[in-house]
């Protein structure tokens, strides 16, 4: 009996071993299919520093689609974050399809509501199923600063600006690959697009995925972002600089949050530059 126990065990054991193999070989595959689509930004687009971050989910559950671009055009900096519905393989070859067509469209399309069509024409000859989508956030900043975002289904964009932090108005509209689907007026597509918003030199404009803000603790409650976003203009005086804010707030948000978290987090912070930016400085967490 003991020698029978003794079998199974190691059948159980050989078998684990050879499962947790499979799945760090396909991790490892999507990781650096990722890494490939996800190329950090220059450090300076336009007139501002630009920073990009990205947080893998629990183990096995880690590859997601999130995704961002940044582009100086003719019509200014235009900025892209995304999260695709799923994950694996899959979710990273839509966000490459999304990328690819932000980074052909974002030069000659004249606003974001075009532009944002045009990313949806795109991903729906891609997309394998009806019920895929991915959700995203476009933003514009004309030379002078005004401001506009699009939001496809996405969390808005916050900006930090003398120790404070506020939402970005944004024209809404449905998730890219759903934009094409029947609805009773055009209003359920696009609604009305609010007044853009000037940005002052030294403002930081900061998107990002639901894989921060849906960050929980222990109790299930949420990941106060605006609260530490105030909390860490407090800590660091102006200039913000974009690369320690995102390396920051990655540390704070999975200190807050549980260890087994299922969902990856993806930032882009945009710092309008001014003299003191160009100084190093030394800082500290």
């Amino acid at each position: 009996m003991i020698g029978v126990i003794a079998v199974l065990s190691c059948f159980v054991v050989r078998r684990g071993e050879r499962e947790s193999a499979r799945l760090q070989k396909v991790t490892s595959v999507a990781e650096a299919a990722q890494r490939a689509v996800l190329r950090p930004p220059p450090d300076t687009v336009g007139r501002f520093r630009t920073a990009a971050s990205y947080r893998a989910a629990a183990q096995y559950a880690r590859i997601g689609g999130d995704l961002y671009a940044v582009a100086d055009t003719a019509h200014g900096v235009r900025a892209l974050i995304g999260d695709v519905r799923g994950k694996g393989l899959g979710a990273v070859s839509t966000a490459t399809t999304v990328l690819g067509s932000f980074h052909e469209a974002a030069y000659t399309e004249p606003s974001l509501g075009p532009l944002a069509a045009r990313l949806d024409t795109g991903l729906s000859r891609f997309l394998p199923d009806d019920e895929a989508f991915v959700t995203a956030l476009l933003i514009e900043i004309a030379p002078d600063g005004l401001t506009h975002a699009y939001s496809c289904g996405h969390p808005p964009s916050l900006v930090l600006r003398d120790g404070t932090v506020r939402e970005l108005p944004a024209a809404p509209g449905l998730p890219l690959g759903l934009r094409a689907l029947p609805s009773p007026s055009a209003s359920a597509t696009d609604g009305p697009a609010p007044p853009g918003t000037r940005l002052r030199l030294g403002d930081t404009l900061l998107l990002y995925t639901d894989g921060i803000a849906e960050t929980r603790d222990r109790s299930g409650a949420f990941y106060p972002l605006t609260d530490r976003l105030t909390a860490y203009q407090a800590a660091h005086p102006d200039p913000v600089d974009p690369h320690h804010l995102l390396t920051w707030l990655l540390d704070d948000a999975q200190d807050y949050g549980r260890a087994d978290s299922h969902d990856d987090a993806a930032l882009l912070a945009l710092t309008w530059q001014t003299y003191a930016d160009r100084v190093p400085r030394e800082w500290t967490a």
